[in-house]
């Protein structure tokens, strides 16, 4: 195995906003259920499981003796981070606008993981320079 770096800013905040996020969608979401319960569940349940399965991408190409390909279907990683944290910011901007009632704490604190994940996405195009952000 070759050695690793420690993990930069980006992927910390990544990584934090995937564990956080996954923490948050245990809290009430759309009245007394949250994010995996009924009334919430399939369209809330995305926005935790994007951010953990960058955290889990990041967790392992960090510390794991496991090397991940460059590339999936030709799509780098800092691409498919940037892409669904995208995603994940905008689904949750969108349950920001909708008309659920009452926004619960699970719903906040799932919105501002999700653009955590979108900020670390956007730290780590900066940070490896891929030319995507300048």
């Amino acid at each position: 195995m070759a050695d690793r770096q420690a993990p930069t800013p980006g992927e910390i905040t990544i990584m934090a906003a995937g564990g956080f996020m996954l923490l948050a969608s245990l809290l009430h979401f759309v009245g007394s259920s949250n994010a995996w319960g009924q009334g919430a569940f399939p369209l809330a349940t995305l926005l935790p499981l994007y951010g953990l399965a960058m955290a889990v991408q990041i967790a392992v190409a960090k510390y794991a003796p496991i090397d991940l390909p460059d590339a999936v279907l030709g799509f780098t990683w800092e691409q498919l981070h940037l892409a669904v944290g995208a995603m994940a910011a905008l689904m949750g901007i969108g349950w920001l606008l909708t008309n659920t009632g009452g926004k619960e704490i699970g719903q906040w604190f799932l919105i501002l993981g999700s653009i955590a994940l979108v900020a670390g996405a956007l730290r780590i195009q900066r940070e490896r320079t891929t030319g995507a952000i300048g």
